[in-house]
């Protein structure tokens, strides 16, 4: 099945879920580029970022967006995106569907070739957060996805996380991109 190609901002996107993600980064008031610029990495070739972030500390972070039901991107694609990482000094995060209240599967510089960390949004610094032993005690894994989600209502994820974060998903998640219609 081919993704539908949208447009927001100037910019068309692949798909409706990597203009959700530009959705969710302007609601979240970050900084972002799409499809910004291309690397050749020594060992696994060509590398196009989907989205690189900036933060408001100015560090920044990639973002690879899949549209998949689960937390499953193809072996070489990581080991790419590991590379990506390593040569970059940098942070990527893998971004699996739409925006949602849940930890996604990060790559650092130099972590061993199996390891993952997890990696979280709030509306205050520093935006994007490493989860840590902590967190990890509020996070239920799915089994049928993978994907690690707060187990929270409504109320605990705002006092958690801020109202705007709660607000960039949902205007994220219920954008409409038909008829020349904007989500601003």
């Amino acid at each position: 099945m081919k993704a539908i190609e949208t447009y927001y901002k100037g910019y068309r996107f692949r798909s409706r879920t990597e203009a959700r993600w530009a959705v969710f980064f302007d609601k979240l008031g970050l900084r972002w580029d799409y499809e910004e610029e291309g690397y050749v990495l020594p060992k696994t070739g060509c590398y196009l970022p989907d989205f690189k972030v900036i933060l408001p500390s100015d560090e920044i972070i990639y973002c690879e967006v899949n549209h998949s039901e689960a937390d499953d991107f193809a072996d070489d694609e990581i080991r790419k995106l590991r590379e990506f990482a390593h040569e970059r000094r940098c942070k990527v995060i893998l971004l699996t569907g739409v925006p949602d209240f849940r930890a996604y599967n990060q790559l650092v510089p130099d972590s061993l070739s199996n390891s993952f960390t997890a990696a979280f949004f709030q509306d205050y610094e520093p935006y994007i957060r490493t989860a840590d032993a902590y967190w990890f005690q509020a996070l239920q894994l799915d089994s049928n996805t993978g994907r690690l989600h707060f187990k929270a209502d409504e109320w605990r994820l705002r006092k958690a996380f801020g109202q705007g974060l709660l607000d960039a998903v949902a205007f994220a998640r219920s954008a409409r991109f038909e008829h020349g219609e904007s989500p601003n």
